[in-house]
């Protein structure tokens, strides 16, 4: 019971320092891939200890990890959407040549150097 529980965190664990840093916020990492690692990590500890209670930790680690990756990606996509509309209006039209970012392809005006939603460098549109 125990060893199945310290088993399940330990995949928790080697799962998020697998990942690395750039899940933690990288401008480059989209938000839908952060609120998946975040979401199963959550659940995964989650569910371990309410699968300890049920002398099934790993399963419960297994089924947290999977609902909180998938409740984690959802989220993370819609706050990814909210803001590519928000950027869109707030958006001025460009009284001279256009920039767009290489990664998300979104425009922006002549005044903005990164792209807010990916950090990368915006190139001239040809």
């Amino acid at each position: 019971m125990r060893h199945a529980m310290v088993v399940g965190m330990a995949g928790a664990v080697a799962a998020a320092l697998l990942s690395g840093c750039e899940t933690m916020g990288t401008a480059a990492q989209s938000k839908t891939t952060q609120g998946a690692v975040l979401g199963g990590l959550l659940g995964a500890g989650t569910g371990a200890i309410v699968g300890n209670q049920s002398d099934n930790a790993g399963a419960g680690t297994a089924i947290g990890a999977g609902l909180g990756a998938l409740g984690g990606g959802l989220i993370g996509h819609a706050l990814e959407e909210s803001e590519q509309r928000a950027q869109q209006q707030a958006t001025p039209p460009a009284t001279g040549r256009t920039k767009f970012c290489p990664v998300g392809g979104e425009l922006y005006g002549e005044d903005i150097k990164y792209c807010p939603n990916h950090g990368v460098e915006l190139r001239y549109k040809e």
